[in-house]
């Protein structure tokens, strides 16, 4: 394949969810009308000649978890060969929400049970967790994506707990976090940036009787303009990044009426909602074109 300035990868997984394939079907239309040639890549098809393209872009690639040092190592071998966005010194970063120390009381609260504290670090972290009133509590990875791995329930349930934790540290530390009790009601605003620029924020509500918003367990997502107070919590983000990402998707709670707090910040492959935003992957094309043009 003879690589040309607009023949670009959007890289995928091989077993593609489809309660949101439509996102990468909407970023290549607004691909093609910028006047890229889009392809999708399944970054695990080990016939695909990265070389070929101008950009891969890191899209709906969601099985990386459970596959992390081979996912790393194909993030830095197409670095090696092509442009990759995000670049991999940025996702490399985000995929450990460990991050979220770096943005202070900007972030939920949060406490770490190290997995190499093995069960006296998970039974440190449960008396923090009950000194601060956190009943109940979730306990979720801190490498994973959607609500994998997450648990609710009561502080007391100490052996489940520990069972819990034991599952997670196969793998990576786990995190506990007060249930914030809102997000039944409030769910999630997830606010894109595209190019450091906020373009559209999407609120995620769960289904009735659920803590999940994820499509895939009936949530719900609407547009919504972000308040002042919700665009001062995303802006503490940027703290994470030395360089602008090309997206990212900040993900804010609402604990207490506009007391937005940063639960999750994506920049490897967030799902971007571009088929409500179809400006919003414009956008993203044209930032693409320019970064491509910078790179000469």
């Amino acid at each position: 394949m003879q690589k040309t300035n607009t023949h670009v990868a959007i890289a995928t997984c091989d077993h593609h969810p489809g309660h949101a394939a439509g996102d990468d079907e909407a970023l290549a239309e607004a691909l093609r009308r910028a006047g890229f040639a889009p392809a999708r890549a399944v970054w695990t098809d080990p016939a695909i000649d990265w070389t070929a393209f101008a950009a891969v872009l890191v899209r709906t690639t969601w099985d990386y978890a459970a596959k992390l040092p081979q996912f790393l190592a194909w993030m830095r071998a197409v670095e090696a060969a092509t442009p990759i966005l995000n670049p991999p010194d940025l996702a490399v970063a985000n995929l450990n929400k460990t991050y979220l120390k770096n943005v202070g009381d900007a972030a939920v609260p949060t406490l770490w049970a190290d997995r190499d504290a093995e069960a006296a670090g998970v039974r440190d972290a449960l008396a923090a967790a009950g000194r601060a009133g956190w009943d109940p509590l979730v306990m979720k990875p801190a490498i994973g994506a959607g609500a994998e791995g997450l648990r609710i329930g009561p502080l007391g349930e100490t052996d489940a707990w520990l069972a819990h934790a034991e599952e997670i540290h196969r793998r990576c530390d786990a995190m506990l976090q007060p249930r914030i009790d809102s997000i039944r009601e409030r769910g999630e605003l997830s606010i894109v940036l595209i190019d450091g620029e906020l373009t559209h924020a999407v609120r995620k509500t769960p289904a009735p009787g659920d803590w999940r918003v994820q499509m895939e367990f009936g949530g719900r997502y609407a547009l919504e303009e972000p308040s002042a107070p919700a665009r001062r919590a995303a802006g503490a983000a940027a703290a994470l990044w030395t360089e602008v990402p090309l997206y990212a998707r900040i993900d804010l709670v609402e604990p207490e009426e506009d007391d937005y707090r940063i639960i999750e910040v994506e920049l490897v492959e967030p799902e971007l909602f571009f088929p409500m935003a179809p400006h919003a992957a414009d956008a993203f094309a044209r930032a693409l074109r320019r970064r491509l043009k910078a790179l000469g």
